[in-house]
């Protein structure tokens, strides 16, 4: 079995996993989950109406073990154990880098380190063969610390199209709920009002539109601040459609324009925004009029999980199957704790995904 943990925010997630050592095994993982636990920390950063990082690192110290012990009946099932080592909160990413590294000594298993953004690339691949993208895939990840389009060539070629230049998407519908006296999470709380709301009562820029390499929410967000002071309270629900519409109208240009350049096979939506609704209907519709095949990562793992860390961790074992099934500890040096990781490995909450796809003990 495959232990993988994810620790990456305010989501304490564990998955469990058979391994299978065949090639493009990650396309099975979905078939290979055993079980998965999660401790969200919503109700403890609610009050504060975002994420507090060292409030964040405590909670996880509390919940991994509690969790471990929920979800690993018996520990001598183990045989490899992957964990998120970046991009994040440090504080967070430390938490669950030492835990796994405890694990990985005490039962002499080897660690697989993840990065984040590629498990929300892979998390398109937890559904079935048919609903399955198909390379070359252009990729949409928003979230609320990340926005960017990328062409994956492979699995571990990965090409960057545009990102943001200042806020992420995910950041800006925070943001805005927070303008709009919305409650924490603020994202999900203004798709619920915008769903109430009528398109077109309000007018708002959509920035970078003949810059097909960025985004920008900032002057957004101040209209919508301008915006406030002058609507009354009974108008927001119109607000709040009107600028989440704003929000769909950036992202979709910039997609467009990559597929009429790169022409790719499927698109993937993926990342914690892409659980919006209104942004999942308006790109399904747009992108297969120009014979694209669209995918979305299942709603339940668009926001941070473990189960998308288990898809990185099971094509990095499918590449090397060899090796992983005949890993000794501490067999190669006194450092060594996975294939080609060193006990000195620590996190990285800057990673990013480009040029150093899969590099990930070391680089």
């Amino acid at each position: 079995m495959l232990l993988s943990i994810e620790t990456s925010c305010d989501e304490t997630a564990l998955c469990l996993s058979k391994i299978d050592y065949s090639a493009n095994s990650y396309k099975k993982t979905l078939e290979n989950i055993n079980e998965e636990v999660i401790a969200s920390q919503i109700k403890l950063h609610k009050i504060y109406g975002g994420v507090v990082p060292e409030l964040a690192a405590r909670e996880h110290t509390k919940n991994l073990p509690l969790l471990f012990e929920q979800l690993v009946k018996d520990k001598s099932k183990l045989k490899a154990i992957a964990v998120t080592t970046g991009p994040g909160l440090k504080g967070c990413l430390l938490i669950g880098l030492s835990f796994a590294k405890a694990v990985a000594q005490s039962l002499k298993i080897p660690l697989i380190p993840v990065n984040h953004l590629e498990g929300h690339f892979f998390s398109g691949f937890l559904q079935t063969k048919e609903e399955q993208p198909e390379y070359p895939i252009l990729t949409l990840l928003v979230s609320g610390g990340h926005t960017m389009l990328f062409v994956a060539k492979s699995p571990q070629d990965f090409e960057l199209i545009a990102k943001t230049r200042d806020d992420a998407a995910g950041e800006a519908f925070d943001k805005g709920a927070t303008l709009l006296g919305l409650p924490y999470p603020g994202g999900p709380s203004l798709s619920k009002r915008a769903e109430l709301g009528q398109l077109g009562k309000f007018e708002f820029p959509v920035s970078m539109q003949k810059d097909d390499s960025s985004f920008s929410f900032s002057g957004l967000k101040t209209a919508l601040s301008r915006k406030v002071e002058k609507t009354d309270k009974q108008d927001y629900n119109d607000l709040a459609a009107s600028y989440q519409e704003a929000i769909v109208k950036s992202l979709l240009i910039k997609c467009i324009a990559a597929i009429k350049k790169n022409k790719p096979k499927s698109f993937l939506l993926t990342g914690g925004v892409a659980a919006n609704q209104r942004l999942r209907d308006v790109l399904k519709e747009k992108i297969e009029e120009h014979g694209v095949k669209f995918v979305v990562t299942p709603r339940k793992w668009c926001t941070d999980n473990a189960a998308m860390i288990s898809v990185v961790a099971q094509y990095k074992i499918g590449l090397e199957p060899q090796r992983y099934e005949s890993f000794k500890y501490l067999d190669n040096s006194a450092n060594s704790i996975g294939v080609d990781v060193e006990n000195s490995i620590t996190v990285k909450p800057r990673w990013p995904i480009f040029n150093s796809a899969f590099n990930l003990a070391l680089d």
